[in-house]
């Protein structure tokens, strides 16, 4: 079993040592014990995955994702976002999916003052515990990367954040396959032949429709929000499928109306879809990224590209994955760095129409 001790506190690192309600089967959570609370609960998983109603096992990015829970539609959730792809190298990550309605495992329960994510993450470096808790839900997420387990705990089946059904066990995903060279990245994708672009920037700055739009004109795609990349090898690689556009998006691209498009909106006003249920191409394992484009709307009547430093690159890439994918933050600063250094950055000056950018990023992409 790992061990640890800092300065100052003693090896809390068995399960009988975190403080325990016994007759509410609460784990009480604080910096203090923090690593016997996480062991405590995870000591729990077995029951909890062996034992639940429903299990879906799911290929994405080369692993085998096994989800259980006793909810069957948020394993669909999870199917459908997750970019299952065919094909893995034989590891396994496991997550067990369970409620307070459940009494699979003990409950956590933070106790010690306020939360504070990075003082915790600090305290969990170098160990292979992740711990994510949002405690406006009493929604907890907490992981073994050395196992490659994981327990999403919820206070009822439907208590999750609004954003995990566009992205349904995001943090799972980073903690399991990032590295110090590999990680999830805040961005979409486009390419032809394999080879291809990452688009960063923040939300509005018009990279989704630039994506969709690609998209739609025929071009490739590894994800429109999050691709897995590995910065030695510069390649991206799809972990969910889920696409979003707002009603004026879907009708100036043409497609609002499409029956793989729902109609109702999500919590962002926005549509939810799927890139399998409209990419006109096969969808590729993987592309290779030759740049970064940070989109920038001018609906002026041309698409321009312009070269731009790599630290602009770089701020546009990293501080949106840092804030939303959570208690990894140093790898994935790390990766969005090397990935900046390495490849050239350019500006794209959007044009009004769709298929005018579609052709302007076609140009880009046989240049690259």
């Amino acid at each position: 079993m790992w061990t640890q001790k800092r300065a100052g506190q003693s090896s809390l690192t068995r399960p009988d040592l975190a403080m325990t309600d016994a007759k509410n089967s609460e784990v009480l959570f604080g910096e203090q014990n923090l690593l016997s609370s996480i062991e405590a609960v995870l000591s729990g998983f077995e029951t909890a995955f062996d034992g639940a109603l429903h299990h879906r096992h799911l290929e994405v990015a080369g692993t085998s994702i096994d989800v259980a829970s006793n909810d069957p539609d948020y394993l669909e959730q999870a199917a459908r976002a997750l970019a299952t792809r065919a094909g893995t190298d034989g590891r396994i990550c496991k997550i067990a999916v369970v409620s307070a309605q459940d009494h699979a495992c003990r409950m956590p329960v933070w106790q010690s003052g306020p939360f504070n994510e990075r003082d915790l993450e600090a305290i969990l470096a170098g160990t292979p515990y992740r711990l994510h808790y949002f405690s406006d839900l009493n929604f907890w997420q907490i992981f073994d990367a050395d196992r490659a387990i994981g327990i999403q705990w919820m206070a009822a089946k439907d208590a999750y954040p609004t954003w995990d059904s566009g992205s349904t066990l995001r943090n799972f995903v980073q903690w399991h396959f990032g590295t110090d060279t590999a990680s999830l990245l805040h961005g979409g994708t486009l390419a032809m032949s394999g080879n291809g672009i990452l688009l960063a920037g923040e939300g509005g700055a018009g990279k989704s429709s630039t994506v969709l739009a690609g998209i739609f004109g025929g071009l490739q795609s590894v994800g429109d929000d999050y691709v897995l990349v590995d910065a030695k090898t510069l390649i991206a690689r799809p972990v969910f499928d889920t696409l979003k556009q707002d009603e004026a998006g879907l009708r100036r691209l043409g497609h609002w109306g499409h029956p793989a498009i729902s109609l109702v909106p999500n919590w962002q006003g926005k549509h939810q879809f799927y890139l399998p249920e409209v990419a006109h191409d096969a969808l590729p394992a993987s592309i290779t990224l030759q740049a970064i484009a940070l989109p920038e709307l001018t609906h002026g009547a041309r698409t321009t590209v312009v070269p731009i430093s790599a630290k602009e690159a770089f701020l546009a890439l990293a501080p949106s994955g840092v804030s939303q994918i959570h208690c990894d933050r140093a790898r994935l600063f790390a990766v969005a760095a090397q990935v900046s250094r390495q490849l050239p950055a350019y500006r794209l000056r959007l044009g009004a129409e769709p298929g005018e950018i579609v052709g302007a990023i076609r140009r880009f992409l046989k240049v690259l």
